[in-house]
């Protein structure tokens, strides 16, 4: 009996575990096909649902002044702001952004800590030490205090979005949330 294993001079026994896993390969082979196609009918679908939900509702409703509403099947839509923040990292921004912070009433967000040359550390007794000021501010702790200044959690606005700097990268996503 001639077939496709004899080049490897296999017994029959041998031959029937090859094709059972040559016949199974082929099936996961099927199986992946079958999954790739359903993840691009769900990566479509979340798209078209994602584009409706961001864009298309929140904006119909902000222009008909709605902020939720009761859907006749049950569940309920209703606006959803998203805020994000992003400060800029570099040196000069990071001045920039301590210096806008402590101007607007947020320098307690502001992390403090010194280095100290290696040159100078027997003047560390003395007055007037050189020293590099290093500042930190937490993002999500940023991201708050800039929420409650425009005043998306107290209610009470004391600046406008317009008015924090560009450095900080601060914006405002509105979106639909479906309750179901």
């Amino acid at each position: 009996m001639s077939d496709q294993y004899d080049y490897l001079k296999i017994n029959e026994t041998d031959k029937g575990v090859l094709k059972n896993l040559s016949e199974m390969g082929e099936q996961l082979k099927q199986l992946k096909l079958e999954m790739l196609a359903a993840e691009a009918v769900a990566e479509t679908a979340k798209k078209a649902y994602e584009h409706y939900a961001n864009v298309v509702i929140p904006q119909e409703m902000f222009s008909a002044g709605v902020d939720s509403i009761s859907l006749t099947t049950g569940g309920k839509l209703s606006l959803k702001h998203n805020f994000y923040c992003q400060p800029n990292k570099n040196a000069e921004d990071r001045k920039k952004i301590v210096k806008w912070l402590r101007e607007n009433g947020g320098g307690h967000l502001i992390a403090h800590n010194a280095t100290v040359s290696a040159e100078d550390m027997d003047k560390l007794a003395a007055d007037n030490i050189p020293f590099i000021e290093n500042t930190e501010v937490n993002t999500a702790s940023l991201k708050a205090f800039l929420k409650d200044k425009i005043g998306a959690t107290t209610g009470v606005q004391q600046i406008e979005i317009a008015d924090i700097p560009a450095y900080i990268h601060f914006y405002e996503v509105t979106t639909v949330d479906l309750e179901v």
